[in-house]
């Protein structure tokens, strides 16, 4: 199978910050890429991520479409919006409930009166109930950070890396920088707000910014329960939330009998850009297609050991997945492979073969 590149946007940075960028994709269409939160000790991979920002400014208004992992990003992020523009924003959309993507609804809620926090109207439970208890769990959460911290602080003390020795220089910069992300991690994770929209709607809503019209669809269940694309028909600018992720797509706790037709959509829909929740801008629906292949050939894998005494499990070991990684990971990257085993073997077999059972899906 050949391994064909994608064709990204070309990229019009027009302002940018220490940890994220402002894309100009056409007139007052724009992305806000961010690089990840936190990453894995020691491979470096992504940890937690922050989602992808859309900004759309029109004549009347602008509008948001997702609100990162940190507060603090939140905050950096409006900044870069009022870079571009001193219009208030005046809605602020949840593609889906998880956290990377809501928990700075409330910088902006604090930052905007009069602001429409928009989903749909099943979302607005499930976003309201995760900040919640993502705040009841600050200290929790905050764990792992404050256990990395403090081996990495020994490890700096020291002077020696685990096997004895010297720390290099590129290696000692490559901890502070852990460092840096798992302290501001913790810092921050006691200011995520309960913050749910205000504003919801059944299947499709039109918003008329001035200029620019904005249709959102609830596509039901896909990557989540309730996934939500923002549709600029004019620009044929679409932002899909994580329906499509880059370079490997997040499947933790996905519906994938459910994510191929909504895939399939999309790709009718027939955008000439498409915003994914994470990774860079795209110009064709070629890595679109590729996730949609790979979920149903994971189903079409999967389905054998539904109808026999065999476990999810089992299916899990048994399946040879090699020749898809590649077409994802074409150099073999260790970054990349922790998150293919992660996502993909671990998380979408399974997630399969449930789904095909009618279990939880």
């Amino acid at each position: 199978m050949p391994i064909i590149p994608f064709a990204f946007a070309l990229a019009v940075q027009v302002v940018s910050d220490s940890s994220a960028r402002v894309e100009r994709i056409s007139d007052g269409v724009y992305a806000i890429i961010h690089e990840d939160a936190l990453k894995s000790w020691p491979i470096g991979g992504t940890d937690w991520p922050h989602s992808n920002t859309g900004v759309i400014v029109g004549n009347d208004a602008v509008m948001v479409i997702d609100a990162t992992f940190l507060p603090s990003r939140a905050r950096a992020d409006i900044a870069l919006i009022r870079r571009l523009t001193n219009k208030p924003v005046r809605f602020l959309v949840n593609t889906h409930w998880h956290g990377d993507h809501t928990h700075g609804n409330g910088v902006y809620r604090d930052s905007f009166p009069g602001l429409r926090i928009v989903s749909s109207r099943v979302n607005r439970d499930w976003i309201r109930i995760n900040q919640a208890r993502f705040r009841a769990r600050s200290e929790q959460a905050a764990y792992p950070s404050r256990q990395l911290i403090a081996m990495l602080e020994a490890t700096l003390a020291h002077g020696t890396d685990s096997a004895g020795a010297p720390l290099g220089p590129e290696l000692r910069a490559t901890i502070q920088q852990r460092l840096a992300e798992r302290r501001v991690d913790v810092a921050d994770m006691p200011n995520v707000k309960t913050a749910p929209p205000d504003s919801v709607f059944d299947v499709r809503l039109t918003i008329n910014l001035g200029g620019k019209r904005v249709e959102l669809r609830d596509h039901g269940h896909g990557n989540s329960p309730s996934d939500v694309t923002a549709f600029l028909p004019d620009q044929r600018v679409l932002y899909t939330g994580d329906l499509v992720v880059h370079p490997v797509p997040y499947a933790f706790a996905s519906y994938p009998t459910f994510w191929v037709p909504v895939l399939r959509t999309i790709e009718a829909m027939n955008p000439a850009v498409v915003v994914p929740g994470h990774g860079p801008v795209m110009r064709d629906l070629r890595y679109v297609r590729q996730v949609r292949e790979l979920l149903e050939a994971v189903i079409t894998m999967t389905t054998p050991f539904v109808g026999s005494p065999a476990t999810a499990d089992s299916a899990r070991k048994v399946l040879n997945l090699d020749s898809w990684r590649l077409r994802f990971d074409p150099t073999r990257s260790p970054t990349l492979g922790e998150m293919w085993d992660a996502s993909i073997i671990n998380a979408l077999i399974p997630r399969a073969f449930q789904c095909i059972q009618g279990v939880t899906c």
